[in-house]
């Protein structure tokens, strides 16, 4: 891919961390221990992306590394702050952490380790800014957790109502992060990053105004935390080929896939199964994103070519990777709920031990 422009990557990597900062804002109150516990799990999951790309890439463009690690640092922290909401602090912490090592970093290097791809190379997919790492590895491993048993009771904490003003907030850092990112994913400034970055910032935008009316068209009440949603759906139905979108072209993938995704979430009785369905309606999203890019994307879609064989890639590569996914997420399960049980079976001898103390006074 030949040297990135330094200032370029250096600038994004630091502004791609707004992302799970922008979730944190909207979906769980800042507690310090709770900062603490995402903050590690960004540092190991960066350090992590920095030694595989030390041991499976040639030397050199540090500043792309630093990028990479960014990113995994940044949806490794996401996932925590998502899986917390069933697992517990120390539960999100360890299945993010695994999750980013075992599911994570191979599907990012599958999707944008190399040109072409080995997900190009494979199915004819087109993943321009990696969100069938983003997106549907974490979602479909975020489903098994929805799944699966809860290890502890104890370990479980209520998520807290979103405000207006924290819902914005949190939009806004998750545009700012996610567009970071896909015009960083380049590498370099060139005649293609004024359409990525305005299809971005627009996308996104747009994707929290479809949720919202979505919400209305359902009849159900305005929740603010929908803004962020939409948002997160935007950024998968677009980011498979954001460089490639017509404004038409754009439109179309927003508006459809945040749609297609709200509509698996607002159609649902109240309560019913809240983070199984985000996480579904992200797969949903990204799905619906890949057939519109096969149907209009500059030069390449059907539109263009008259060929469907993109179609069938797209599809693929989506329904391939979230299989994959769900099935490590199972291991990522185990290992959480493993750490969740030594840790209560450690507190529950503290406990004895403190009660057997104060008895010999």
């Amino acid at each position: 891919m030949g040297e990135s422009d330094a200032t370029l990557q250096l600038v994004c990597a630091v502004l791609v961390l707004a992302v799970p900062a922008g979730l944190l804002t909207a979906v769980r109150p800042a507690a310090p221990r709770r900062l603490v516990t995402v903050a590690v799990v960004a540092l190991i999951a960066a350090a992590a992306s920095l030694a595989v790309d030390t041991v499976l890439s040639a030397p050199g463009d540090g500043p792309a590394r630093v990028l990479d690690a960014a990113l995994a640092g940044s949806v490794a922290a996401s996932v925590a702050v998502l899986a917390a909401l069933r697992l517990g602090r120390l539960g999100g912490a360890v299945f993010a952490v695994t999750w980013s090592i075992l599911v994570f970093q191979p599907v990012v290097a599958a999707v944008v380790g190399s040109v072409p791809s080995l997900v190009q190379t494979v199915f004819g997919a087109v993943d321009y800014a990696g969100v069938l790492a983003t997106h549907v590895a974490a979602a479909a491993s975020l489903v098994v957790v929805s799944l699966l048993p809860v290890p502890s009771r104890q370990s479980v904490t209520a998520s807290t109502p979103t405000t207006m003003g924290r819902a914005v907030v949190g939009t806004l850092l998750v545009t700012v992060g996610a567009a970071a990112w896909m015009v960083g994913v380049e590498r370099v400034v060139n005649a293609a990053t004024g359409r990525t970055l305005g299809n971005a910032v627009v996308g996104l935008l747009l994707g929290a105004l479809v949720w919202a009316l979505i919400e209305r068209i359902a009849g159900r009440a305005f929740a603010p935390a929908g803004l962020v949603a939409g948002a997160v759906l935007a950024w998968g139905s677009l980011g498979l080929g954001v460089a490639f979108l017509s404004p038409m072209a754009l439109g179309a993938s927003v508006v459809i896939g945040v749609a297609g995704g709200a509509a698996v979430v607002v159609r649902a009785r109240e309560g019913a199964h809240p983070q199984r369905r985000g996480a579904l309606a992200v797969i949903v999203a990204v799905a619906i994103g890949g057939l519109i890019l096969a149907l209009l994307a500059d030069g390449f879609g059907m539109a263009a070519t008259g060929s469907t064989a993109l179609v069938a890639g797209q599809l693929g590569a989506v329904i391939v990777i979230g299989l994959g996914s769900a099935a490590s997420g199972v291991l990522c399960w185990a290992l959480a709920a493993g750490a969740i049980t030594m840790n209560e079976r450690a507190r529950s001898a503290r406990a004895a031990r403190a009660q057997a103390h104060e008895g010999s006074d």
